[in-house]
């Protein structure tokens, strides 16, 4: 499974101007369906640039390389692989931390063409963060890269 951060968008920034935005994205792989059973965990983007400066109504694409997660897939004997990706962000500002989870059986991620290439629509994940005067979202694109 692929996994990219194609952007950072502010929608409300209650202070005015611009803010400097930072801190981790990153993957954990499961062997449980319960998020269980740690197997792996690798950075996603971890700004590593350092802050982005980012207006409200203002969306910064993110360019980078995706980053692979093994699952299970149905062939396999069920200890093999991990069933389960939790995809995390954690931001400053107050914003905290937000996650969503992914299942080996997605049916629904479309397949890449090829291990090297993206599918022409490949899903979208959306992490929303909002204090009193701020709300960003994190949007990350996903697809199987490859059957073994």
């Amino acid at each position: 499974m692929s996994v990219k951060l194609k952007s950072i968008a502010c929608t409300e920034n209650g202070f005015g101007g611009t803010v400097q935005l930072s801190g981790n994205t990153f993957g954990s792989t499961f062997q449980n369906l319960d998020v269980t059973g740690l197997r792996d965990t690798r950075p996603i983007f971890p700004f590593p640039a350092g802050p982005i400066t980012i207006a409200e109504g203002e969306t910064k694409s993110i360019i980078m390389s995706d980053v692979r997660f093994n699952l299970k897939t149905t062939n396999e004997p069920a200890e093999l692989n991990p069933k389960v990706l939790k995809v995390m962000g954690e931001l400053n500002n107050g914003l905290g931390s937000n996650s969503f989870l992914i299942r080996w059986d997605d049916f629904h991620l479309p397949h890449a063409p090829s291990p090297a290439e993206e599918p022409k629509d490949p899903a979208e994940f959306k992490l929303d963060y909002t204090t009193a005067n701020l709300a960003i979202t994190l949007t990350f694109i996903v697809w199987v890269a490859q059957v073994y």
